[in-house]
C-alpha cells in the first residue's frame, strides 16, 4: 500500500489507486481517527485500468501510472495533500494511438465516516446515514455523528459530470471524454474535509479544521544531513528520515511523531517518546514538542476506567465519536508502565543535546508529578508493577502489550501484578538522569534522593536474574540472564526474551553482568540474522510470526544494539546494525515495517513480512538514524559544552561518512569519518559556535 500524510491527515491506498470499500480494511482518507473517503474506483468504459507503477516517495504526494487493457491510453493519477484539510487529485488520460479516443470515465466515490477504532474491531460498528448530494461541480458527503458533530467531505470537480447516480453514502459520476491522438485530457478533484460541532461536549470548537502538523512559529531549523560513499546505505537513511517527517503530527501546536500508519496514527506515549529519543541528533524540536504534549496530559486522578493515576504519562490519545462518547478507554488511556520513566529519560537526553535547562524549568511541575508517581510505585516491594484496572484496557502494559507477550518459561502468561525488567531499567536511567539535572539547578538534596532511588532499583534487578534456558544455556553459568518479569504469585518470566537487552540501553546493570545478556541475545536461538527475536527459538511459545512471541521488531533490536555498544560489544553492535540495514535494503522502498517474521535468515531471501504491520512506523523509522549516531559514538554533553566521539565505527561496506549540521547546544558541528584498515577515524571536524570536541577510546 501507499501512504501520504501531512500533519494529522493521511491517505492509504493500494498501489493501483483504488479504494474498493469494505469496513474491514483501513484504506481511505483519514483525519482525527475518522475515515472521510472510503471508496474511490475509476473505470474506463466500465473496466478498471491496469497498474504500471506507483510511488509515494515524496511523502505528501502519490503518483500512480496505469493503462487501459489495450495500452492505447495511459492514466496518470497524482494525489497531493496541499494543506491540513485538503487533497488535490489530478487524473490525466494520455492517448498514444494515431486516432482520437472516445470513452467514458466513471468514478465511484463514497465516504463512510467510520471511526478507526471500529475498523480495528475495538468498538461496535454502527450504521450511519451519510447524505450524498451533487450541486453543479460540487459533490458533498455529510453525516451527523452520535456526538452531534457534522463531518463533511466536499469534492470540488473541475467539470460537472454528465450524470450522477447517488446511493447511501456514495455517488457514481460519469464523464464522457475525448482524447485527441497524441494528446491528453485531464479531470481534477479537490477534496476538503471538515468537522463542525453543534453542541457542547463534542470536544471541538465550532468548526475544526485539520491542524497543519508543524509546531511553533517561523521556519524549521536545518536538520542534520548524512552522506556516505555507499548509495544503498544513503537510500535507507533517507527513507528513514523521510518516514519520520511523514509521521510528524501536531497537538495544540506541539510536534510529535505519530506511532504508525494506519492503526496508530496518533500520539502514543511510549512510541512517540522513543522515536523522539532516537532522533535527537537530527533536531530537538520534536522531542521538546513531545515532552510538552504528553506533559500536558498527565494523569490527575485515580480512574480505573482509564488506568489513570496522578503523574502518570498517557499511553494513547484517541479522538472522534467513540472517544467523545466514552465508548472506549483509549480516548485518553494510561495503560503503560513505561511511558512515565521514558518521559523523564527524554527530558534528560534533550538537555544533553541542547544544553538547555529552560524546558526542565518549564516542565518542573510535571517532573515533580512523574517522580511522585515513581515514588508511589517503588514504595511497596521496590519495583514498578502494573495491574489492569479497566476491563477494556490492556492486560500487559509494557511494549509487548499483546495477551501472550509476557510469558514464563512454559509459555504461560504472567499474572498481575507484573513487574517488567525493562521498565525497571528505564526508571533507573530516568532517576539517575534527573539527579544530574537537579544538581545543575542547585538542588543537591533532591538530586541525592533521586540517585539513591535509582541505585536501590538497580540493585533490585538482581531479583530478575535467572538460570539461562533454551539452546543458549549450553556452556553458560547459572544466573546470567534476566527474566522478562516477575508476577504476583512470585513466578519469574522467561529469560529467552529480548527485553533484558533494554537494561544495556538504559545502562542499568554493572559492566561485569552485561556479558550474560550479550551471550543470551547473540545466540542463534535469539538472533535470526536480521535482528533479535522477541522470544527465542526453542521456547514453548515460540512462533516466528507471533506478534510478540518470536517476531523481530527493529526498534527492539536497535535499542539492544545501542546497549551492546554502550558496554563495549562493538562487534555485536555491528552485526545487529548491518542485519537491519540489509533487511531494509531488501524490503520494498527500503522501508522497514513495525515488525517482521523471526524465521532464520537465508541467503538471497528477504525478511518474511508480518501480515498487518504498520508501515511506516515511528520507532522503526528512528532505528537506523539512532544506530548511525550510536555507531559513530556520539555522546553529547551540551550542558558542559562538550561532544565526545567514542570508538567511531561504520558498517563494513561504508568507507566514508559525513554528518553535517549536528546541533549540540548552540553550536553546529560537521564531522567526517573514514575507514582506515580495521579502524574508523575522524578525519575532519568543523564547528560553528562554542563546543569542545574530543575523540576518545572510552
Amino acid at each position: 500500500a501507499l501512504v501520504i500524510k501531512r500533519g494529522n491527515l493521511f491517505l492509504l491506498t493500494p498501489r493501483d489507486a483504488r479504494l474498493p470499500g469494505g469496513r474491514e480494511q483501513p484504506l481511505g482518507l483519514w483525519y482525527r481517527d475518522c475515515r472521510f473517503l472510503s471508496v474511490h474506483e475509476l473505470l474506463l468504459d466500465g473496466t478498471p485500468p491496469m497498474l504500471l507503477q506507483a510511488s509515494d516517495a515524496h511523502g505528501e504526494r502519490a503518483i500512480h501510472e496505469l493503462s487501459d487493457s489495450s495500452g492505447a491510453v495511459s492514466v496518470r493519477i497524482v494525489r497531493t495533500l496541499e494543506g491540513p484539510d485538503r487533497l488535490r487529485e489530478r487524473v490525466a488520460l494520455h492517448s498514444h494511438g494515431e486516432r482520437d479516443v472516445r470513452m467514458e470515465l466513471s468514478l465511484r466515490l463514497a465516504a463512510d465516516f467510520e471511526p478507526m477504532l471500529a475498523v480495528r474491531g475495538l468498538v461496535q460498528r454502527r450504521d450511519r446515514y451519510v447524505a450524498a448530494r451533487l450541486e453543479g461541480r460540487v459533490l458533498r458527503f455529510a453525516v451527523r455523528g452520535r456526538d452531534d458533530v457534522l463531518r463533511t467531505t466536499t469534492v470540488d470537480l473541475s467539470e460537472a459530470p454528465a450524470s450522477c447516480e447517488r446511493s447511501r453514502g456514495g455517488a457514481l459520476l460519469r464523464f464522457p471524454v475525448e482524447v485527441p491522438a497524441g494528446a491528453a485530457r485531464e479531470v481534477e478533484l479537490v477534496y476538503a474535509i471538515s468537522e463542525r460541532a453543534s453542541a457542547a461536549g463534542s470536544g471541538l470548537s465550532e468548526e475544526q479544521p485539520a491542524a497543519a502538523g508543524r509546531g511553533g512559529a517561523g521556519p524549521e531549523p536545518r536538520r542534520t544531513v548524512v552522506r556516505s560513499d555507499d548509495e544503498l546505505f544513503d537510500r535507507v537513511v533517507r527513507r528513514s528520515l523521510a518516514d519520520l517527517e511523514l509521521l510528524r503530527s501536531d497537538l495544540d501546536g506541539h510536534p510529535y511523531y505519530a506511532a504508525g500508519v494506519p492503526w496508530f496514527a496518533t500520539l502514543f506515549g511510549r512510541d512517540s517518546l522513543i522515536a523522539a529519543m532516537q532522533t535527537l541528533a537530527f533536531g530537538p524540536e520534536v522531542a521538546a514538542g513531545t515532552l510538552r504534549a504528553l506533559g500536558g496530559l498527565l494523569g490527575r486522578v485515580v480512574d480505573d476506567a482509564r488506568d489513570e493515576e496522578p503523574g502518570k504519562v498517557p499511553h494513547e490519545l484517541r479522538v472522534g465519536e467513540p472517544a467523545t462518547l466514552g465508548e472506549t478507554p483509549f480516548a485518553r488511556y494510561f495503560g503503560s508502565a513505561d511511558s512515565t520513566p521514558l518521559w523523564l529519560c527524554l527530558l534528560c537526553d534533550h538537555a544533553d543535546w541542547t544544553g538547555d535547562l529552560e524546558l526542565f524549568h518549564e516542565l518542573r511541575p510535571q517532573v515533580d508529578a512523574t517522580l511522585a508517581w515513581l515514588d508511589r510505585h517503588l514504595a511497596g516491594d521496590g519495583l514498578i508493577e502494573y495491574r489492569r484496572g479497566s476491563p477494556g484496557g490492556l492486560v500487559n502494559q509494557g511494549w509487548r502489550d499483546s495477551p501472550s507477550g509476557v510469558p514464563d518459561a512454559a509459555g504461560r502468561p504472567l499474572e498481575p501484578p507484573v513487574a517488567l525488567v525493562e521498565v525497571q531499567g528505564y526508571a533507573v536511567r530516568a532517576l539517575r538522569g534527573i539527579a544530574r539535572l537537579l544538581e545543575l539547578v542547585g538542588e543537591p538534596e533532591s538530586a541525592e534522593r533521586a540517585r539513591e532511588r535509582g541505585d536501590r532499583l538497580a540493585a533490585a534487578l538482581d531479583r530478575f536474574r535467572t538460570a539461562a534456558e533454551g539452546s543458549h544455556a549450553i556452556g553458560l553459568d547459572r544466573d546470567r540472564s534476566y527474566a522478562i518479569g516477575l508476577d504476583g504469585p512470585g513466578r519469574r518470566g522467561s529469560a529467552l526474551t529480548s527485553n533484558q537487552g533494554h537494561l544495556l540501553w538504559a545502562g542499568a546493570i554493572p559492566a561485569e553482568r552485561a556479558r550474560g545478556i550479550r551471550d543470551a541475545l547473540m545466540d542463534e536461538a535469539m538472533f535470526s540474522g536480521w535482528g533479535i527475536r522477541t522470544l527465542g527459538e526453542g521456547h514453548a511459545g515460540y512462533n516466528p510470526l507471533g506478534y510478540h512471541t518470536g517476531s523481530v521488531w527493529p526498534h527492539d533490536t536497535a535499542m539492544i544494539a545501542a546497549g551492546l555498544r554502550r558496554y563495549g560489544f562493538d562487534e555485536d553492535f555491528n552485526a545487529l546494525f548491518e542485519g537491519l540495514l540489509e533487511a531494509a535494503s531488501l524490503l520494498p522502498d527500503h522501508r522497514m515495517p513495525e515488525l517482521f517474521g523471526g524465521f532464520p535468515r537465508r541467503e538471497d531471501e528477504a525478511p518474511v513480512p508480518y501480515p498487518v504491520a504498520c508501515r511506516p512506523q515511528a520507532w522503526v523509522a528512528g532505528a537506523i538514524p539512532h544506530l548511525v549516531t550510536a555507531g559513530l559514538g556520539l555522546r553529547p554533553d551540551a550542558l558542559h559544552g562538550r561532544l565526545r566521539v567514542v570508538r567511531p565505527g561504520l558498517p563494513r561496506w561504508v568507507g566514508k561518512l559525513s554528518l553535517e549540521g549536528v546541533r549540540v547546544g548552540d553550536a553546529r558541528v560537521d564531522l567526517r569519518f573514514e575507514r582506515a584498515g580495521n579502524q574508523v577515524v575522524l578525519t575532519d571536524a568543523r564547528t560553528e559556535g562554542n563546543i569542545q570536541l574530543s575523540l576518545e577510546a572510552e
